[in-house]
């Protein structure tokens, strides 16, 4: 069975397109845009007329794919950038008058669901905490017990940047980065509660996944250079200070890093570091196995 599934996030728009047999996938494709759907919503709470149209542009070229590649089953989800806004209708109507495609919009525990369904394909003991850092959100799952716990926070890098950085365009001061650190570190205190401190970390999303390219200096990106690559608390600390110091022009001449996210990464690392410094966690496992495997897992239980 030939499967496609969408994810809109706040900061881009990802596509996986992939063939399933026995329960086992095949990537024919992957595609990510960079939409910046989230833009402005953290202070207005509707979204831009821009980003929308960026959007619609998007999944326009996405609709495309599925129909070259005979995608018989889809599922699109909306995260946090629609949740958080009063006019998401107004995009979802756009969309499926424009491309045929319809977008669910999702709640923050049901993208962390997805997100385990999809880490579960590695995942080998409960000894886990799952973080994925998004644009608008980060979700993080853990195992309480008997109990599998999902937490999603609104803390994320473009929501970060907006609130934070002033100028992205130059150096990021140390002013602007303990600002981000003390409103995440503070957001995690409250309302993370973890009680174990010994969990294995598996890192998912943009944020991570790209700090695992900037980390080998990959002038292409490879997901079998990412997907399970380990990254310390010392590199990430490291990237984050490397990154600050650069202009954005700078930036987007770093290997690893796409253009598109330069001017979010920097808050996406800290808001990673922080997370990492209130867990005592050493090191995060990167994962491509993200909410995409975990919609390609529901299509297929759906199916059956």
């Amino acid at each position: 069975m030939r499967i496609g599934v969408i994810d809109i996030g706040t900061n881009s728009c990802r596509l996986l397109i992939l063939d399933c047999n026995n329960s086992k996938f095949k990537v024919l494709k992957q595609g990510l845009i960079i939409t910046r759907l989230g833009e402005g919503v953290d202070s207005t709470g509707r979204l831009k007329e821009t980003a929308m149209n960026r959007v619609e542009k998007a999944l326009e070229n996405y609709a495309v794919e599925l129909e070259n590649y005979g995608v018989k089953k889809t599922k699109i989800v909306g995260t946090s950038a629609l949740r958080d806004v009063s006019n998401a209708s107004i995009l979802l109507d756009g969309v499926y008058r424009k491309t045929g495609l319809r977008i669910e919009i999702i709640s923050g525990e049901e993208e962390a669901v997805y997100n385990l369904q999809g880490a579960m394909l590695d995942l080998v003991d409960d000894n886990f905490i799952l973080i994925d850092i998004g644009g608008g959100s980060t979700e993080f799952i853990w195992q309480d017990s008997d109990s599998i716990i999902y937490k999603s926070l609104n803390i994320g890098s473009v929501r970060m940047t907006e609130r934070h950085l002033k100028d992205t365009s130059r150096p990021i001061s140390d002013n602007e980065l303990l600002a981000i650190e003390q409103d995440v570190s503070k957001t995690i205190i409250e309302k993370l509660n973890i009680k174990e401190n010994s969990l294995q970390a598996v890192g998912l999303g943009g944020t991570i996944t790209t700090l695992a390219a900037v980390n080998q200096k990959l002038l292409d990106y490879d997901p079998d250079k990412i997907h399970n690559y380990r990254l310390t608390y010392g590199e990430i600390s490291d990237i984050k200070q490397e990154l600050a110091d650069k202009t954005l022009q700078q930036r987007k001449l770093v290997p690893g890093l796409q253009p598109g996210r330069a001017d979010v990464i920097i808050a996406g690392t800290v808001i990673l570091q922080v997370i990492m410094k209130e867990l005592s966690l050493d090191e995060v496992i990167v994962s491509e196995h993200d909410i995409l495997y975990g919609l390609a897992k529901e299509i297929v239980k759906a199916v059956d």
